[in-house]
């Protein structure tokens, strides 16, 4: 069994993941968030890790199915006894010394059948020598050379014995349970691959955005840096030709040093970020340790409308999650039908057939007649068995129906959980677009208000303070911006997750053999 990742862009190829622009540094590596994707699905460690999970179910369920395999057994013995002789009180003669060599040839072919049916096919082949002496007794002696006498003889038997299940286990016993449940780990194993790909596809997202926010926070700082180093070389001057106080140079390098600070706080988040993405894209961090990794996707932020009636039946039909409590509630069914079983009486025909021959030359007729059947022997009947108190198989057959409604009330409190996740992701989604479009209005107007007071300062009608303080709304305005754009990413990201979708969303397909 393999599983195989089949990934496809609608929209165009993918580029190669470690893609480098003409002008970056050597260090540098520029990715797109399908790059990003397509290096996860290859190397994350979770991946790799439930990938193995599910080729270990796959030899689990095999290895069930030996069960059913049948049993070849050959042997081959060669056996030597000393006989003293000894004396019996009921003969009248005593038990002469002998020397008994014998040497077998047996096989033995056995199993079962997935109804109930075992069998077992056993032929041997014995071949029998003594050497008996008379000297003890001369007149008995004289009749053989030597006064030994040899004999031999050379048996065959063949037989087929049968057992044939007709209550307790018949249409279920304890090796087909067995096999119902690796049959439903191996399924379970394979949505959860499936959705550990989700969980992954997700991570990868929301880090990425969110190292696009660190990146956009460093540009705000960045231009409020450069707003602030202008306002101390705009106050400076004011302050040289008397139109401003003294105070007001303290005033702005006091905000220049603010927004050093906060420029270098947002360099370390991205930093920090940086590493968390990196951390999902391989399993070899120290190997891209020194990479500074820079995204190269922009925000994007178009209005999506949602229907909750079609999102709650995507995410019900199609979340691996609730598959997986799905084939849980299952599994347990079968126990549950192993236990019922258990309860019945033992109902079983058994029979037996053989044949057997005896000649004095090997391989002779007596292989022939075995064989043949030409000296049959055979048996029939019923077997009942049934334990006068069965309170230990009536009291398990009682836990496995509670095992099995605690399954379904957890399925079912997964299909809830569900729904209210998709439920939060529909409300972010609604509500984030309009933030967006309220932030970037925000940003707009704070920019204009900001140059409109600062040619107020130079005109003299305003003051050093309250550029101070229109330079931090339009800051401010600035990183809700992005903010907003981010969770709107976000949100959408989530909500693909939340209906099961987040495959489609990045045009990805996944195969299981």
């Amino acid at each position: 069994m393999h599983i195989r990742i089949l990934l496809g862009l609608i929209l165009g190829a993918a580029v190669a993941a470690f893609a480098q622009t003409t002008n970056s540094p050597a260090n540098q590596r520029a990715l797109s968030l399908r790059e990003c994707i397509d290096l996860a699905l290859s190397r994350n460690l979770d991946l790799q890790i439930e990938h193995l999970t599910v080729e270990m179910a796959g030899d689990v369920l095999s290895s069930a199915h030996g069960v059913y395999s049948p049993n070849l057994t050959i042997g081959a013995t060669h056996s030597y006894v000393t006989d003293l002789g000894a004396y019996d009180e009921r003969k009248f003669n005593s038990y002469f010394p002998a020397e008994i060599t014998s040497d077998e040839l047996g096989t033995d072919l056995s199993g079962k059948v997935p109804f109930g049916f075992n069998y077992d096919f056993s032929s041997a082949l014995r071949k029998s020598e003594a050497f008996t002496d008379f000297r003890s007794v001369p007149e008995d002696a004289t009749s053989y050379p030597g006064g030994i006498r040899s004999t031999n003889g050379h048996d065959a038997v063949v037989d087929l014995t049968m057992r044939q299940h007709l209550l307790k286990d018949f249409w279920i016993d304890s090796d087909r349970e067995v096999l119902l449940a690796r049959r439903a780990d191996l399924k379970i194993s394979q949505q959860a691959l499936r959705f550990q790909i989700m969980t992954t596809l997700l991570a990868v997202e929301l880090n990425y955005y969110d190292l696009i926010a660190a990146r956009e926070e460093i540009r705000v700082q960045e231009k409020a840096l450069e707003l602030r180093r202008q306002f101390v070389a705009d106050t400076k001057r004011l302050i040289e030709l008397g139109k401003s106080p003294a105070l007001d140079s303290a005033q702005a390098e006091t905000q220049l040093q603010n927004t050093l600070t906060a420029l270098a706080a947002a360099r370390e988040v991205f930093s920090a970020r940086r590493n968390s993405l990196i951390g999902l894209l391989t399993d070899d961090f120290g190997a891209w340790a020194t990479i500074d990794v820079q995204p190269t996707d922009v925000f994007q932020a178009h209005p999506v409308e949602v229907n909750r009636s079609n999102s709650f039946q995507s995410a019900l039909s199609t979340r691996p999650d609730l598959i997986e409590a799905r084939l849980a509630v299952e599994k347990t069914g079968a126990m549950v039908k192993f236990r019922l079983n258990q309860i019945f009486p033992s109902l079983d025909l058994v029979g037996d057939y053989g044949g057997q021959g005896s000649e004095t030359h090997f391989g002779g007729p007596a292989l022939g007649d075995a064989f043949s059947f030409r000296n049959p022997e055979y048996s029939y009947g019923v077997v009942v068995s049934l334990p006068l108190s069965n309170v230990g198989e009536r009291n398990n057959y009682r836990a496995s129906k509670a095992a099995k409604k605690i399954a379904e009330l957890q399925l079912h409190k997964a299909e809830q959980n569900v729904l209210i996740q998709v439920a939060d992701c529909i409300s972010r989604v609604e509500s984030g677009f309009s933030q967006v479009t309220s932030t970037q209005k925000a940003a707009t107007y704070a920019e204009t208000a900001l140059n409109a007071e600062i040619t107020k300062l130079q005109n003299g009608f305003s003051t050093s303070f309250v550029i101070l303080q229109f330079q931090e709304i339009l800051t401010t305005a600035r990183t809700a911006e992005v903010r907003a754009e981010v969770d709107y990413n976000k949100a959408l990201a989530q909500l693909a997750f939340a209906e099961g979708t987040i495959l489609e969303r990045h045009h990805l397909s996944l195969e299981v053999k």
